[in-house]
């Protein structure tokens, strides 16, 4: 079993503290960036793909208020799925902090018992002896047992940071651009661009305006589809550390009581 001595406890209270803390701030500043950049790049892919078939079909100017509309309604539902990552991110960080803080309580009650033992010691006192051995060997087991759940915290801070990427790949709008590096013969291309420009109007409507509200539309789906998800891992991950601290409270107090 793990012993925390009287000498190095200070030293092993600040290594775990500036340990913790260091690798807090590194996963949330490497989640804050895969939100954003996951974010911004399928903003930014949305966006350019119209553009780009907007200005095949010559409809940009036309038609550039019909796809910043459709670039919010794509932003909307982007931001409607990674506020609730955020949020079961910041609720593991909240427990996260907390088992953090139990377990500086618990470093700083063993250092403070130890001192209590010796004197009993000092005093051949068996019933003080009794006692704060029991307290310092319970102490060491809680200890253990929020590092376990600092671990545990830890490993779901990085599935969410692995979930964003997931989440992004099921997000994405896929334009069929084709049809602007497509090959053809002279003559075809003439009358292609001849019948484009009679029916630029039509073609942009029905090939790239009305595909892109379906997309929106199936993606909706999809994002709350992904919101139930993550809201049944926050609900499940909030059962588990009670249970935890339940467990580990049990526990303590059994070997108190031995």
């Amino acid at each position: 079993m793990t012993t925390i001595t009287k000498d190095n406890f200070k030293e092993d209270l600040k290594e775990l503290v500036d340990v913790e803390n260091q690798k807090q701030m590194n996963l949330a500043i490497l989640f804050e960036n895969s939100l954003s950049n996951s974010k911004e790049i399928r903003l930014t892919e949305f966006k350019d793909g119209l553009y780009v078939q907007a200005n095949y079909y010559n409809s940009l100017e036309r038609y550039k208020t019909e796809i910043e509309n459709l670039v919010e309604q794509y932003k909307k539902q982007l931001d409607k799925l990674f506020d609730v990552c955020s949020t079961r991110y910041v609720n593991i960080q909240r427990e996260l902090s907390a088992a953090l803080q139990s377990e500086v309580i618990v470093v700083t009650n063993i250092s403070i018992n130890k001192q209590n033992l010796e004197k009993a010691i000092e005093e051949n006192d068996s019933e003080k002896i009794h006692y704060y051995t029991n307290k310092i060997n319970a102490s060491i087991q809680k200890k253990l047992n929020y590092e376990t759940i600092v671990a545990e915290c830890n490993d779901r801070l990085e599935e969410c940071i692995e979930q964003i990427s997931d989440f992004s790949d099921k997000i994405k709008i896929n334009e069929k651009l084709d049809v602007t590096t497509k090959k053809k013969s002279k003559i075809l291309e003439f009358f292609n661009n001849l019948i484009k420009k009679l029916n630029r109007k039509k073609n942009f409507e029905n090939y790239v305006l009305k595909p892109s509200e379906d997309h929106i539309v199936q993606l909706t789906g999809e994002v709350e589809k992904s919101i139930g998800i993550l809201y049944n891992q926050i609900f499940e991950f909030a059962l588990q550390m009670e249970d935890n601290k339940s467990k580990i409270n049990s526990a303590f107090n059994a070997m108190m009581g031995a």
